[in-house]
């Protein structure tokens, strides 16, 4: 009986347990819907409830294009639905769904690229749209220039057609930049306190020059806080080449010529006759690249003015040796007593120099003697004028040589060492005084 029992409570229990999972599975069943993982060339873009959802979402994306583009696009990545049985919380929300699907997905268009000695640079939607962008920047170019002959790019362009994928393709605007600058987004930089063009250009790994060149409208030396400043440095693809003919004048310069003459001294020059700059109209081809003019190729050249000759007349007489030399030799012979400056409570406007009384004293450059006689506290004084701004002093003399309105030469004896005026012994006084200003006079002779 106790084993018949048992029997009976092991097949219930089986019972219990198989109905349980039933239960289970069609609750999980009931609680779960049947779903989609979706992935696009291997990359997982999420989980949704129907094919339908993925295949709308895409068209969405191949309607704008076409919107913007005007061009049908197709999409080649291969879409790989796998069914699954997940909760509702686990399927993708359509925002995010949408979101993952931007990362991964790449749609194909047929473009025109723009080929750049044989390279493929930029893609544009078509050929019409390729032209426009060359156009503007031939235009560009052409701004101001008259009488254009011709333009053309020096690299060699071609346009081809073919399929890429949407991610490469740039609108018109962005081409454009491109193909100027090499990037379509020119960086930004905003300057700090502290920043100099020096560190700015340390910072971005770029040349002081770059910089120039990327900003060529501002004064990079004198940078200010806040200030926006450009810091990609423009790398054209393209190079413009305008040919035009321009017709302009042209001033011809005048040349010296020099005619000697007896009426003046050697050394000496004077301008007999003004020079006058001619003129010239000329038309020439002139040649640019990027705006910047390469080459002139004169055509045509005709004189309006002639240019009249500067004629200078160039000094060929012998200088008379009381002209002045511009340069001072010493007096006399003898040394230093008494140096120039303050001296006993007054100043002393020259320099003594010692020597035998009776010794010569000599003209220091040529001239003419103004003054020869007697002076208070000179005693017996010869004055020069050098007709060249200086005069120079000799005083104590013993006795005088030289008289008042001789001219004298360089050298010439004018004079006698003594002891007369207000004087303590034998010696020359000796000044120099330039438009009546006395100087220091070791600053000419040595002593």
């Amino acid at each position: 009986m106790n084993k018949l029992n048992n029997i009976l409570k092991k097949k219930y229990l089986l019972h219990y347990i198989a109905l349980s999972i039933t239960i289970i599975t069609c609750s999980m069943i009931y609680f779960s819907t049947l779903s989609y993982e979706v992935s696009i060339d291997g990359k997982n873009v999420g989980i949704v409830e129907s094919k339908k959802e993925v295949y709308e979402l895409i068209e969405k994306k191949k309607s704008y294009i076409k919107k913007e583009f005007e061009k049908d696009v197709k999409i080649d990545q291969e879409i790989v639905f796998t069914k699954c049985r997940v909760g509702k919380d686990k399927i993708t929300s359509t925002e995010q769904f949408n979101e993952n699907l931007n990362d991964v997905i790449d749609l194909t268009i047929q473009a025109c690229a723009i080929n750049i000695q044989g390279k493929d640079i930029v893609f544009v939607k078509d050929k019409k749209s390729a032209e426009k962008v060359l156009n503007r920047i031939k235009d560009e170019n052409k701004e101001g220039i008259k009488d254009i002959k011709e333009i053309n790019f020096i690299e060699k362009i071609d346009f081809i057609e073919k399929d890429i994928k949407i991610s490469k393709l740039k609108n018109e605007e962005s081409a454009y930049k491109y193909l100027l600058t090499g990037t379509d987004e020119m960086q930004k930089y905003t300057v700090k306190d502290g920043d100099n063009l020096w560190n700015i250009s340390r910072k971005y790994n770029l040349s002081m020059d770059n910089i120039q060149k990327a900003n060529p409208q501002i004064d990079i030396e004198k940078l200010h806080i806040d200030q926006e400043i450009n810091i990609t440095v423009p790398k054209s693809y393209l190079n413009v080449r305008v040919t035009s003919v321009a017709a302009y004048d042209e001033k011809i310069p005048y040349n010296i010529v020099y005619e000697e003459t007896a009426s003046l001294y050697k050394g000496d020059k004077k301008v007999k006759t003004e020079g006058k700059e001619g003129s010239k109209k000329i038309t020439a081809e002139v040649t640019r690249i990027n705006g910047q003019v390469n080459s002139t190729n004169v055509l045509e050249e005709e004189i309006v003015e002639d240019a009249q000759d500067k004629i200078v007349l160039k000094g060929t007489k012998k200088k008379p040796t009381y002209i002045a030399s511009g340069a001072f030799s010493n007096p006399t012979r003898g040394t230093l007593s008494s140096k120039y400056g303050r001296r006993w409570g007054k100043n002393h406007t020259g320099i003594d120099i010692a020597a035998p009384k009776g010794t010569p004293i000599k003209a220091s450059d040529g001239g003419t003697v103004v003054f020869a006689g007697t002076q208070n506290g000179y005693g017996k004084l010869i004055i020069i004028n050098h007709n060249n701004g200086y005069k120079t002093y000799y005083g104590h003399c013993s006795s005088l040589v030289a008289t008042k309105g001789q001219k004298v030469a360089k050298g010439d004896v004018v004079a006698k060492v003594g002891s007369t005026g207000r004087s303590t012994g034998n010696h020359l006084h000796f000044e120099v005084r330039k438009n009546n200003v006395p100087l220091n006079p070791t600053g000419y002779v040595k002593y």
